[in-house]
């Protein structure tokens, strides 16, 4: 991806970004100066900035607020409505699932680079099915040690947001748990206000984890139409953006979005409102088919499980849609050369 390309709309995240650092006292030329960013830009309809401008805008955020938890800061007050459509959902998703399955899709169309790991396997299901997901990813800026900070800072709070806004706080065990691969500070400070019962530090992974019912179970049934219109926006958005990819890549993102072990191709195809036919020529002009781009899918889905989740092998061969954990082994084997206790261990 061209990192000049002006991709980013600066009205989601930019100026998000801006009103927060100015709250806290940043002076609004120095903000913006040597970004190619201008006050005038804040009021048109279409303006664009490059990934290199919204990093020098971070940086020159970051060094005008310092503070160690900068991110935190930044993350508790910012406006979901820098998020568009998707940040409106958040008021009215069924679930912690639907929502967070959205954001995956949609994120693209307000951070473009985050396309670069969209279809990856992120969250798992762990024993006494737990819901967990990882938030020690990397981040766009991990050779800037300031600004990699600052993001996944950021990321852990307006990640809880979305847990706390959307979980199901109905069920049996609402509570939403945070370890964080990091010295436990001098002083809590911002870390006090994290929407979560419990938080750990000192352990080898950062991670949020709740109950599989506080993720899967839906609620909120009256505002379930408020959400598909949201969800209908998102996708015009995206149709849009999506200009910009291969027809292959967009039909990849849908079926991560959408995986179940049963997916075919027909569902999909009607969850894009395009003829079965019609997807499967597409897919072979660009040199794909529905069912490599399935197994793909499934097999990194198995792999991270096995790396990351304590589910056994025959769970994850039948959460993943293999028919026996025999299955899923000569499939671990053939996909990465590796055998699934080796995955495990390594």
């Amino acid at each position: 991806m061209d990192f000049n390309a002006r991709l980013i709309p600066l009205h989601r995240h930019p100026l998000g970004f801006i009103e927060a650092f100015t709250a806290l006292g940043a002076d609004q030329s120095a903000l913006l100066a040597g970004t190619g960013i201008s006050p005038a830009m804040f009021q048109m309809q279409e303006a664009r900035i490059s990934y290199h401008q919204w990093r020098a805008l971070l940086a020159n955020g970051v060094s005008q607020c310092r503070h160690p938890q900068l991110g935190l800061i930044v993350g508790l007050e910012f406006d979901w409505s820098f998020w568009g459509p998707m940040g409106f959902m958040l008021g009215c998703s069924p679930s912690l699932k639907e929502v967070a399955e959205s954001f995956r899709r949609y994120m693209v169309t307000v951070q473009p680079f985050y396309a670069l790991h969209a279809g990856r396997s992120n969250s798992y299901l762990d024993k006494g099915n737990r819901v967990v997901e990882p938030i020690n990813y990397a981040t766009s800026q991990d050779a800037d040690p300031v600004l990699k900070d600052f993001l996944r800072q950021f990321r852990l709070v307006t990640t809880l947001r979305i847990w706390d806004s959307c979980g199901n706080k109905s069920v049996a065990d609402p509570d939403i748990h945070v370890r964080l691969d990091l010295p436990q500070p001098s002083s809590y400070g911002y870390y006090d206000q994290l929407p979560c019962q419990s938080l750990e530090f000192g352990h080898t992974e950062s991670s949020i984890s709740g109950s599989i019912e506080l993720v899967f179970k839906r609620f909120r049934p009256l505002r379930l139409r408020t959400y598909e219109h949201l969800q209908r926006e998102c996708e015009q958005e995206l149709e849009r953006f999506a200009e910009r990819f291969s027809f292959a890549e967009r039909v990849r993102w849908h079926m991560r979005s959408h995986f179940t072990p049963e997916l075919e191709l027909n569902q999909v195809a009607e969850q894009l409102q395009i003829a079965p036919r019609n997807l499967s020529r597409r897919l072979s002009a660009e040199g794909e088919t529905f069912r490599k781009l399935l197994h793909e899918i499934r097999m990194e889905i198995a792999v991270h499980h096995l790396r990351q989740s304590c589910l056994a092998v025959e769970e994850i061969a039948d959460y993943t849609g293999f028919s026996c954990a025999s299955s899923l082994r000569r499939a671990v084997k053939n996909w990465s050369g590796k055998t699934a206790n080796e995955l495990r261990i390594g």
